[in-house]
């Protein structure tokens, strides 16, 4: 080691060479990184050399070695700077891998904003944090790496003059390339303009991980207002808004119904898996019901992940692909209370409004949103001994709570309890909407989630194991949810008063596999990466499944066995038609909408007529329609308000 060190020390070169060399570790330790950031992203050696053949990647190599290079000569250590530029780039794509093998979905620089969060996440999915020997691979290669670098770097110290100057150019390049004219030297060449609404999944296809997330970090930064915005611009646009929810009628109600929306955590028709089979139908219930109201697809949002966003835009109609890239988790509370929502157009009708949540409140900032829509009520786990009396009994809360866990959470049927309990203490005082958010069904998916004693079905499947225990999770998982449900709906059919339970599953489970792929890549359903998927197996993969019942078949948006599909977007349309509230502007227009819009998000578009593209619609009504809700949407989050309270008002 002491000899090492002589030599290391006494390792000399000439200005130009050492300037040669410099260059030269630079550029190598940029497409190493690049390169081992595709072995982690792609699990495949094959597939990490093959995209050497992708302009991308190139231009990625260029944007590390710029970086590098100007940290690394204004510092006067190349070897600071290749670690700690490699580290970060090492960071973003393990966190983007990781989240793809839970959730089916990229990074995304919005992600960011819950890296407050990221020990809950973390612990919450432990089971999928797996380390492959291809990443394990990939960080050897870069230690080596990094230790040369090391050795290398004491002998391509350029003097401080010297190296301020070539530093400067060095950032100079980086900004005019990358940051000034990114958008016409990079993003548009490779298919993916900063200025254009893509998902991150098509960015990532067309720039690569790494070019991907700044990408989000320059589309943060963009003025968040498209176009012409002024007092008269924003007049002529509630005008027209305002004529097309004219034209909308809203559904009167001789009676107030109680109203409950569940969300079910990754709930979805498992019995429509291709080569899965059961020795019994585990959404019996479900499909029972389906007879006796309306259902069929849920279109949402994402795949595996994403929750909150998808809850919040159920239930304030805000379409996230319209605005500037935003989780609504991350916006001001405040933003809220500007926007007419469900809960407080039902509260302001006369409704107790009461949220129950199977989990505690350390993932999204649930409680001052929630409060801010309108909800007068908030339980989380630590406060269900308010509404269940045996509980509020116990000597020890939690030990008594702990009967009540199926499949590491808190059981769908405790939460049906729980609805029920909050119903007999509250329905006495007029109609409720009660909304429960479950947990059950949550990642980790594994085949020891359940014991032996908590299943009650039992799968087939020619999958790996890996897989094969995934599929049995999550079949118990919606076996359970459907069983629940079929609780809820025998108690209500007993209720003199009229309810409606409205139940989804927020997004199908990510089931991503730690060699790489999904269930459903094995299954035959789609390609291994999320990048290679069509638009028809988006469309498969994007869609869970809903039910809206009610104990008297007047308050369906239907005819008892009608199957009609509904998404995110739209659906607190119908909690509102079901109350028969008056609808504002605002949600005139998204009924509108509705007509001809089915799903419009980051990561694909969907018409009523099954005509589905990456992007919204660019031309015709539907395009018009969308632009005026981009525009009133961007008055109340980010602008003056022009006419958010005119159109988020009572009808005039």
């Amino acid at each position: 080691m002491k000899k090492l060190r002589q030599w290391h020390q006494s390792w000399r070169l000439g200005a130009g060479a050492k300037g040669a060399v410099l260059c030269a570790v630079l550029l190598v330790n940029a497409l190493a990184v690049a390169l081992a950031g595709q072995l982690v992203t792609r699990q495949s050696v094959t597939g990490a050399l093959g995209d050497l053949a992708q302009p991308w990647l190139w231009l990625t190599v260029a944007f590390l070695a710029l970086l590098a290079g100007a940290v690394a000569l204004l510092s006067r250590s190349v070897f600071a700077a290749c670690l700690v530029v490699d580290a970060a780039g090492m960071v973003i794509v393990f966190i983007n891998y990781f989240k793809e093998l839970i959730t089916s979905t990229p990074l995304s620089f919005q992600d960011f904003l819950l890296a407050g969060q990221v020990g809950d996440i973390a612990a919450l999915n432990a089971s999928s944090l797996y380390m492959s020997w291809k990443s394990v691979t990939a960080v050897a290669g870069m230690v080596v790496w990094l230790a040369v670098v090391f050795l290398l770097s004491g002998g391509v110290r350029l003097k401080w003059r010297w190296s301020a100057l070539w530093g400067g150019c060095c950032a100079v390049v980086f900004a005019l390339v990358f940051v000034l004219g990114a958008e016409t030297l990079v993003y548009t060449p490779l298919g993916a303009p900063v200025s254009r609404s893509l998902s991150q999944t098509v960015v990532n296809r067309e720039t690569g991980v790494l070019l991907g997330i700044w990408r989000g970090l320059l589309n943060s930064a963009a003025p968040p207002i498209s176009g012409e915005y002024s007092q008269e611009s924003m007049d002529r646009v509630a005008q027209e808004a305002g004529a097309l929810a004219a034209g909308e009628a809203d559904t009167p109600r001789a009676e107030q119904p109680n109203i409950i929306l569940i969300l079910s955590e990754s709930f979805f028709d498992v019995t429509t898996l291709p080569g899965v089979t059961y020795d019994r139908d585990p959404l019996a219930e479900f499909h029972a019901l389906q007879a006796e109201g309306v259902s069929g697809s849920f279109y949402t949002r994402t795949v595996g992940y994403g929750t909150c966003n998808i809850e919040l835009e159920i239930l304030t109609g805000i379409n996230t692909a319209l605005l500037n890239g935003e989780d609504l988790y991350s916006l001001d509370p405040q933003v809220f209370t500007r926007l007419s929502n469900v809960p407080s157009l039902l509260k302001d009708s006369g409704y107790y409004t009461a949220m129950i949540h199977m989990f505690n409140d350390s993932i999204y900032n649930r409680t001052p949103i929630f409060t801010a829509l309108g909800f007068e009520e908030l339980f989380f786990t630590p406060d269900f001994a308010a509404i269940d009396d045996e509980a509020a009994a116990a000597a020890d809360y939690w030990a008594a709570l702990s009967d009540k866990i199926a499949g590491e959470f808190y059981s769908d049927a405790y939460m049906t309890d729980l609805l029920i309990s909050l119903y007999e203490k509250k329905g006495d005082e007029g109609p409720v909407f009660l909304y429960g958010i479950s947990m059950e069904n949550h990642t980790p998916y594994t085949a020891d989630k359940y014991s032996q004693e908590e299943r009650t079905v039992s799968v087939t499947t020619n999958l790996t194991e890996e897989a094969d225990g995934m599929v049995q999770a999550i079949a118990q998982g919606a076996a359970d949810a459907s069983q629940a449900l079929g609780a809820l709906t025998d108690y209500f059919r007993t209720q003199d008063e009229p309810t409606v339970i409205v139940f989804y599953g927020d997004h199908r489970p990510g089931l991503g596999l730690t060699n790489g792929g999904t269930v459903y890549s094995q299954l035959g359903m789609c390609a291994p990466q999320r990048s290679d998927w069509s638009l028809e197996e988006i469309k498969e993969l994007y869609a869970t499944s809903y039910l809206i019942w009610s104990n008297d078949p007047a308050y369906l948006p239907g005819q008892p066995g009608d199957r009609v599909d509904k998404s995110s977007n739209y659906l607190g349309v119908d909690l509102l038609n079901a109350a028969g509230v008056d609808k504002p502007t605002y949600w005139g227009l998204l009924q509108n909408l509705s007509h001809t819009r089915l799903s419009d998000t980051w990561a694909y578009s969907l018409g009523q007529d099954g005509a589905m593209a990456e992007t919204l619609p660019d031309t015709g009504e539907d395009a018009d329609k969308l632009s005026l809700l981009r525009s009133l949407l961007e008055d109340a989050v980010y602008g003056r308000q022009y006419v958010t309270q005119r159109v988020n008002g009572p009808p005039s």
